[in-house]
């Protein structure tokens, strides 16, 4: 990649901390309700801004820190349009609960500006530095209703694990600082230092996992889902997610390549690469059955449905992780199937826990099956919405669901591994029946009762727009990332086009 200007490539990003900036100025000049009637279109105004920009901005890299290709771009504008539909959702609830604050919509942006910088990193402190800017704004959202023992809860846990995995990475990259005199994400292995490279790719990925939800470090996630807001389940459920596998799939391919390079090229590994890569793989897909098993079938017993879609975030972490499967020797690593998930994955929690929240009345207290009962009768623009969610949550054909687990399993069954999509087919079957559970829920019937709501005007045209878009890349998926032709197998390194100097 080129070297290009800062405000190019980094405009998303700062237009987005500028309208959270901005949108924290403005709270103490706004009274009562006035600060939901106005914080989060500052806020959303300044993403719609940053998403024209990622449009019109530049491929290239920044100092090898920062980076731009059509992955990350496309990684990038889900995020924005996910923090986007999820500023509604939160819009609706703290309107609705006559929450005093306005400092919420800030740091909803400034989670949205930490993930964006996770997208680009090409460098693991930028990456870390990145991630905990997201973390500490996504734990005190986490925390938002301060006086409910369940969100302390939900609030401590994260916090502790989140601070405990964040050592872990940081000690990783250590390691692979000793193994490469470089902290940047693919810097090429030293001789005789496979062993310090392997250590420290397995304690950066265990870290990466962690902010993942993947098993066996999934313990916070479905307590955290359920104590927080349902619009902020949505937001750190859609984005934080997209990041982090952002950075597992930077150093899963800067490890092959021995270079940072784009998160859309085609790479086949080098000789040192693949030493480190093979034994990291087994304990990667041992990780993606255990998430696809124990998300999917813990699902289905699940009444609240924040806690429910914490079980799904587990088990679409999971069909994620599966990306990771290592081709033969000879042929190159393809993530494309990858991106492709996590841009459905992104739009459809975020639209779904906003649709939920406008439905769940007064501190969310009807997020169950019983509270949903009917409401999509009630609510039909919120009810058909949230339909086109969750059957892409499951897998139904043609949603872009459907779409990513097909392009996932059928690249697994690809590379040999066909009893690994056998199980994840399983997975899925069983998983499905938790998201069809809630989808009779909605329409069966008429509720008893009327529930309260908040501003509409945000939240409906998030929720619409995000089922607009799950619809419109499910007839055009060839609009996302394509992967770039892999290297000559001679040539164990990424193609030209596709390394960042």
């Amino acid at each position: 990649m080129d070297p290009v200007a800062l405000f190019p490539l980094l405009a998303p990003l700062l237009l987005v901390l500028v309208g959270g900036l901005a949108a924290l100025a403005a709270e103490p000049f706004l009274v009562g309700q006035a600060k939901h009637r106005w914080l989060p279109w500052i806020a959303v105004t300044a993403m719609v801004a940053a998403g024209i920009a990622q449009c019109l901005a530049p491929v290239g890299q920044l100092h090898g820190m920062f980076a731009n290709d059509e992955a990350r771009r496309w990684l990038s504008l889900a995020v924005i349009a996910a923090a986007a539909c999820s500023m509604g959702g939160l819009q609706q609830t703290l309107d609705r609960d006559r929450f005093p604050g306005g400092e919420s919509y800030a740091l909803a942006a400034m989670a949205t500006v930490g993930v964006l910088g996770m997208i680009m990193s090409l460098d693991a402190i930028a990456f870390f530095v990145s991630v905990e800017t997201a973390a500490l704004a996504i734990y005190a959202l986490v925390g938002l209703r301060r006086q409910r023992a369940e969100s302390n809860e939900a609030m401590l846990k994260y916090f502790v694990m989140g601070a405990v995995f964040s050592g872990v990475f940081l000690y990783g990259t250590a390691l692979m600082y000793g193994a490469t005199g470089s902290t940047k994400f693919g810097a090429e292995i030293l001789p005789g230092r496979d062993l310090y490279a392997l250590l420290g790719a397995a304690l950066m990925a265990a870290g990466l996992l962690f902010k993942v939800g993947s098993v066996p470090f999934h313990a916070w996630a479905p307590d955290a889902y359920t104590g927080a807001p349902v619009a902020v389940t949505g937001l750190m459920g859609a984005i934080i997610k997209v990041g982090g596998f952002a950075g597992l799939g930077a150093l899963w391919l800067g490890i092959a390549a021995g270079k940072p390079v784009a998160l859309d090229a085609a790479i086949i590994p080098s000789a040192s690469g693949r030493a480190v890569l093979e034994p990291l793989s087994i304990l990667i897909v041992i990780a993606a059955i255990l998430s696809l098993v124990v998300g999917n079938f813990a699902a289905l017993k699940q009444t609240s449905v924040r806690r429910l879609i914490g079980f799904s975030a587990i088990a679409h972490a999971g069909y994620m992780t599966l990306a990771f499967v290592l081709p033969a020797a000879g042929e190159a690593i393809d993530l494309r199937a990858l991106w492709l998930y996590a841009v459905g994955y992104a739009l459809a929690t975020a639209g779904a826990l906003s649709a939920v929240a406008a439905l769940a009345g007064t501190d969310d207290a009807k997020d169950d099956l019983a509270g949903l009962h009917g409401r999509g009768r009630q609510a039909p623009v919120y009810g058909f919405a949230l339909t086109i969610f969750l059957a892409s949550f499951a897998g139904l054909p043609p949603t872009l669901g459907f779409l990513g687990k097909f392009a996932v399993l059928g690249q697994v069954v690809s590379y040999g591994g066909w009893l690994i999509a056998l199980v994840g087919l399983i997975a899925a079957v069983a998983g499905a029946g938790a998201y069809l559970r809630l989808v009779v829920q909605l329409w069966a019937g008429t509720p008893r009762d009327e529930v309260a709501v908040g501003t509409q005007t945000l939240t409906r045209w998030g929720v619409v727009v995000a089922a607009v878009l799950v619809i419109a890349l499910t007839a055009l998926p060839s609009v996302l990332p394509q992967t770039r032709p892999a290297p000559a197998a001679s040539v164990p390194a990424a193609a030209p086009a596709a390394v960042v100097e």
